[in-house]
């Protein structure tokens, strides 16, 4: 923490039972331990991840934005270690993830995010009731890598996927990948109005697969998700590209789009989803993928 700033910790947590406000809660937030000194922090907007260092930690994503949601994150992550937070990944500008990142600037920790998170944060698309983050302490192009004592994580831009301004962050040494939105415990989600493209997602899981690595953590879901599960995911998501393309060369209209492709082989529940149906999204679905 920068000399002289409050640590985010010191503010008592809410007291048992009291009014929440601010977004709608998820569900309660719970700590999973990944691997020795890894951990996933579930619930209150998408799934956080927390490194323990030797002299310090690192965290990825912030959760909702709002005092309850930030008190209860570091609550959690005090519960883990009391060791200081040295360093804070944003994986993309949805406040679901981003949401508190300015109370951690205001305390002197440095919000590390890509080139294209930063161009995004002024000006993405927000839902009603929504605000967006701003842009990050530091930004980078390709890569960054924080290193400390005892943990290495390196953040990479990859391609737009679930919005233009998507990375993950790999820690070699655990062969683990915080994925961000980039992988749900389900059915993949596109926010096309923000950027994002389904086969920039394809593209992200190909190149994922020449890490070595062995968990991956989703950016939403209460499990981590193992290679071989990832490497089934893969041959679906291909899958279900080449049945939507096929469909559309073949004349299906954009209304019956989702009704026509078959999914029901694939675990994946696209036609009930408000993520595939809402209409820019399948407006930006067709866009893509007619081209």
């Amino acid at each position: 923490l920068a000399q002289g700033a409050p640590t985010p910790d010191q503010a008592a947590p809410p007291a048992p039972g009291a009014a929440r406000t601010g977004a709608p809660r998820f569900v309660p937030l719970v700590v999973r331990q990944v691997k020795p000194g890894l951990y996933m922090l579930i619930g209150d907007g998408g799934n956080a991840v927390l490194r323990v260092a030797d002299d310090g930690l690192i965290l990825i994503d912030t959760k909702l934005p709002g005092d309850n949601y930030y008190q209860e994150l570091m609550q959690k992550i005090r519960g883990v270690s009391v060791k200081p937070i040295k360093d804070v990944f944003v994986t993309h500008v949805h406040n679901d993830h981003s949401g508190n990142t300015p109370r951690f600037e205001a305390a002197g920790i440095p919000v590390i995010a890509s080139d294209a998170y930063k161009a995004l944060a002024a000006t993405y698309t927000v839902n009603p009731g929504q605000t967006r983050s701003p842009a990050p302490t530091i930004s980078f192009a390709k890569s960054y890598t924080v290193k400390l004592k005892g943990a290495t994580a390196t953040a990479y831009a990859v391609h737009p996927a679930h919005t233009a301004s998507d990375s993950i962050v790999y820690f070699p040494d655990e062969k683990t990948v915080a994925m961000g939105d980039n992988l749900f415990s389900g059915e993949p989600t596109i926010d096309w109005v923000n950027g994002g493209r389904l086969l920039g997602l394809q593209q992200n899981w190909a190149e994922v697969e020449t890490l070595d690595f062995d968990t991956l953590i989703p950016g939403h879901g209460a499990s981590p998700i193992s290679r071989a599960e990832f490497e089934a995911d893969r041959k679906k998501l291909d899958l279900l590209i080449d049945r939507i393309r096929a469909a559309i060369k073949a004349g299906t209209p954009k209304d019956q789009l989702l009704a026509t492709v078959k999914v029901d082989d694939l675990g994946w529940d696209l036609k009930d989803t408000r993520e595939w149906n809402a209409a820019a999204r399948i407006d930006g679905l067709y866009a893509e993928l007619s081209q």
